[in-house]
């Protein structure tokens, strides 16, 4: 691997796994050069192996898209007394009916999506301060992972932005059999999982899943990849509210920070997840843009916890 850094290496290798989610361990040694005389398959697997070990990325996911039977819908909520916060938390997270809960320090309490618009979230006492469809959402791929995070962000603040929206668009009606829907469940949290792997699990041969995962799955899901430096738990987490004119570009400006950037498409304006290391220096760039006119307004939020 010549000279290559070792979180150089893994950034190709994840940047490989980006161009071809389930290309082989013989795919990504192929592709970052680790051939010939003296480099072990091994070597790869031992990479990758530790890459998750170190939280430096995570297993790609499967997001499911939009579609006009098959869509999610993100709530603000806030909790009307000001007690058992926490408690209630845990209690939306065992609501079968809820996809995700992030639990927040901000004006509200609680981000939550879930595929079933009526939900009653009263009954957690809860005031809904903001409903909106969830539209599927974009995640960037970091190209500023080899500076440092302050390098990083004024890079972010120095982009050249221009006015422009990013798409939101309902795709059709989702036509899933009972297979296709056990295919997504198995492997949505790793869209690497050996086909045999949900086989098993699914009373048909991998063939079959193979089959149904390229013709009928893959294609009405988004394919989420990250990457961490310094690993996911060394950092800070921001999650910000915002709305803004330049919305293309200002994900591609969130490409130039070290680590993926999670981006959730809203009705009116959208929500990021930004990692980050000093509040300070994350806000001030936030506040430049505020200054410059590219952010029209945001709501800045901490979270304190989440739950899938």
């Amino acid at each position: 691997m010549g000279k290559r850094t070792i979180l150089g290496t893994y950034y190709e290798m994840y940047r490989s796994i980006v161009e071809r989610t389930r290309v082989s361990i013989d795919g990504i040694a192929k592709a970052i050069g680790h051939t010939g005389r003296g480099h072990a398959r091994s070597t790869i697997s031992r990479h990758l192996s530790t890459m998750y070990k170190k939280k430096i990325s995570f297993r790609p996911n499967l997001i499911l898209g939009t579609f006009e039977n098959s869509q999610s819908t993100a709530f603000f909520c806030r909790k009307i007394e000001r007690k058992g916060i926490r408690s209630t938390f845990q209690k939306l997270h065992e609501d079968e009916k809820v996809n995700y809960a992030l639990f927040l320090s901000g004006l509200c309490d609680y981000f939550v999506t879930t595929r079933d618009p009526d939900i009653d979230l009263e009954k957690y006492g809860l005031e809904i301060v903001e409903k909106s469809t969830l539209y599927t959402p974009v995640f960037t791929v970091p190209y500023g992972w080899k500076i440092s995070m302050r390098d990083a962000l004024k890079s972010f603040v120095d982009h050249k932005f221009g006015k422009g929206s990013i798409s939101r668009e309902f795709n059709g009606i989702l036509e899933w059999s009972d297979l296709d829907w056990k295919i997504y469940t198995l492997m949505r949290e790793n869209a690497r999982l050996e086909f045999t792997k949900v086989a098993r699990n699914s009373d048909v041969y991998s063939s079959t899943v193979k089959d149904h995962y390229y013709k009928y799955v893959l294609p009405c899901c988004t394919v989420t990849h990250y990457f961490f430096p310094k690993g996911y738990d060394h950092y800070l987490q921001a999650f910000l509210r915002v709305h803004t004119q330049y919305e293309s570009s200002f994900f591609t400006a969130l490409e130039k920070l070290p680590c993926t950037s999670y981006v959730y498409l809203l009705e009116d304006g959208f929500v990021t997840s930004i990692l980050h290391e000093s509040t300070n220096d994350l806000m001030a760039a936030i506040e430049r843009l505020e200054e410059t006119g590219i952010i029209d307004r945001y709501l800045l939020y901490t979270p304190l916890n989440w739950l899938v």
